[in-house]
């Protein structure tokens, strides 16, 4: 019985050894089974994803940016071309410092610029989705050669093909076109979620900046496989994942007209704007002094860019759209206008000009002693007591006002962005803004343009555009359309649309034309507004600032009388601290619109000035009696 029982107890502890040595072995494979499942399958996607992380790494392909052109789409304002640039993906280089510093040494010297930059520029907040920063564009080929020959000398160092911008006319249209630079930090945070990325060029001024969405196109990328010691072994365009090309450009500009605007206008510091009153087309838009915008481009623009911004001409500000100017007596017309449609005065009422106006204990002198004058000879010679005396019966809202109802004193809306609005002063304003009362002598310097009032140059040429439109402004614009790069298919296309109808009778603009006409024929610009092939109607202006020369200010509307309204254009010119509007503002319009319809080049304009001074003065002779 014993025996039994210990034989019973033995095949027992047998049989528990036995699911011991069995149990182990299972439980090891059962748990080798579940890491294996859990790393293939629960979490395979997942390391399957670091892995390629490991081996592939994405570059981006630029796109190339859209062209800009003229009116004509047949001359190339901003073009590309190929250039290359040099990236560093910072993760790639070597882990020990000294190797790393020794790098960066080396790629300096290749490069030709401080290890300290290549630091900066590897350090940006903006951290690239794609893990690589630009170090330096425009790298000549040689130093990319060397690059690729000693690519294992330089792991991290990258380089690629990158369409770099040019502006073939140079400073020419420097203001309009704009310059387009590499993205910085704020703006890289601003439009991330708009396509853009730290190796993106960007519009920073003019066209390049408002229509930079246009322009830019989209960006691709390559991706690349790489070896365990970071060296690319192939390169890969995914489906999908080609850079497509921005849109074309073409503006209202017309090229040759804007150039002959730059040189009339010369190196006064000044502006000049041209357009068409029938659609609001700006055909140039020149400002002095400008700037080469491909400067920009190249490694040193950092450096251009910041000497220029620290020069006392300020060659950035776009003087015909930002910079603010008292009218002077152009603006006598905006109060002729708000006399004729009030009926508060007709404009055959002669008032009496004694070479000035008394009011309170101040004396506001006429530049002239003009006896009787009505509303035509008013403008025509550009009386300013007749103005003073009419001002103060209409009252200064009212003049405030109807300016307001014309356009001034808020922007033009022009696809150029940056406009400043100008200023038209009036009674609450004043009060508000100055802590004061509204004078007497206040509503006499508004009257000729003076005092508190603000305008820019394109204010003055929409002035002029609503006077020769018969009360109707059109909407100044630069871009004409935009096209595909791929097929050249239109994409937009600007439609003209009014910006102000006045709804005054179209009589009384009659009358202002007609009463500048005889500001060129009979009146200020008599000599200085003389052109032989065409005839127009002007105003000149001089506008006084406290303690400097005059302001030059002359606007024009050409040809005179001409029944077709395609053909007409506006010229509006100011030249800063030049002197009498009349002699220095009207010759630089006069030449510009004797070149243009004339179709002629400058000099040759200037000849035909000659010519018509030379009539003028056998007729004047002849009207006296003179022999000739």
């Amino acid at each position: 019985m014993a025996l039994q029982s210990s034989r019973s107890d033995k095949n027992i502890d047998f049989r528990r050894r036995i699911y011991i040595f069995i149990g182990f072995p299972a439980g090891f494979f059962l748990f080798f089974i579940a890491v294996l499942f859990s790393l293939q399958i629960i979490q395979g996607s997942r390391y399957a994803q670091q892995a390629r992380k490991n081996r592939e790494q994405y570059s981006i392909l630029p796109a190339i940016r859209g062209v800009i052109y003229d009116r004509t789409h047949e001359h190339v304002l901003a073009y590309n071309k190929r250039s290359f640039m040099v990236t560093i993906v910072p993760q790639n280089l070597p882990k020990d410092k000294e190797e790393r510093e020794g790098l960066l040494d080396r790629l300096g010297i290749l490069l030709d610029m401080p290890k300290d930059d290549i630091i900066a520029a590897i350090g940006r907040k903006g951290r690239s989705i794609y893990g690589s920063y630009v170090v330096k564009t425009e790298v000549p080929f040689k130093d990319i050669v060397f690059l690729a020959e000693h690519n294992r000398d330089f792991p991290g160092v990258y380089w690629k093909s990158k369409p770099m911008r040019v502006y073939p006319y140079r400073e020419t249209l420097s203001h309009v076109v704009g310059y387009v630079g590499m993205i910085s930090e704020k703006e890289l945070f601003e439009l991330s979620d708009r396509g853009y990325n730290i190796e993106s060029g960007i519009g920073k001024s003019g066209v390049e900046k408002v229509y930079d969405m246009d322009l830019k196109g989209r960006d691709g990328y390559v991706r690349r496989i790489v070896d365990v010691t970071n060296q690319v072994t192939a390169e890969i365009i995914d489906k999908g994942a080609v850079p497509s090309p921005g849109n074309n450009v073409v503006l209202t500009i017309d090229i040759e007209l804007q150039r002959l605007a730059e040189q009339a206008l010369g190196n006064n510091p000044g502006a000049v704007v041209i357009s068409k009153p029938a659609t609001g087309e700006v055909l140039a838009l020149a400002s002095y002094p400008r700037f080469d915008p491909n400067m920009f481009i190249l490694q040193a623009g950092k450096d251009t860019f910041k000497k220029l911004a620290l020069d006392t001409r300020k060659p950035f500000l776009n003087r015909a759209i930002q910079a603010q100017y008292p009218a002077g007596s152009i603006f006598k017309l905006v109060v002729a206008l708000a006399l004729l449609e009030s009926e508060k005065i007709p404009p055959e009422r002669e008032f009496t000009c004694g070479g000035g106006y008394q009011t309170g204990n101040r004396f506001f002198a006429c530049w002239k002693n003009h006896g009787k004058v009505d509303l035509h000879k008013a403008i025509v010679d550009s009386c300013d007591s007749y103005f003073y005396q009419t001002a103060l019966i209409l009252g200064p809202d009212t003049i405030a006002d109807f300016a307001k109802q014309l356009g001034l004193g808020e922007d033009m809306g022009l696809d150029l962005g940056g406009e400043a609005n100008g200023l038209i002063p009036d009674i609450q304003w004043k009060r508000d803004i100055k802590g004061d009362i509204w004078y007497d002598g206040d509503t006499l310097n508004l009257a000729i343009g003076q005092g508190f009032l603000l305008v820019t140059p394109l204010q003055i040429n929409c002035l002029t555009n609503l006077l020769a439109n018969n009360g109707v402004l059109m909407r100044p614009y630069l871009v004409k359309e935009i096209r595909s790069a791929r097929n050249d298919e239109l994409v937009y296309q600007r439609i003209p649309e009014v910006h102000i109808d006045t709804n005054i009778d179209a009589k009384y603009f009659h009358m202002i034309i007609d009463a500048m006409h005889g500001v060129v024929t009979e009146g200020t610009a008599k000599w200085g507004g003389a052109v032989l092939s065409t005839e127009m109607a002007a105003k000149t202006s001089t506008s006084e600032v406290l303690g400097a020369e005059t302001h030059s200010w002359f606007t024009a509307l050409a040809p005179y009388g001409s029944g077709n309204e395609n053909e007409l254009i506006t010229v509006t010119a100011i030249i800063e601290h030049g002197g009498a509007g009349s002699e220095v503002a009207a010759p630089v319009v006069s030449e510009i619109i004797e070149a243009y319809f004339g179709h002629c080049d400058l000099e040759t304009a200037r000849r035909n000035i000659w010519k018509k001074k030379q009539q003028i003065a056998l007729r004047e002779r002849k009207a006296s009696g003179q022999s000739e």
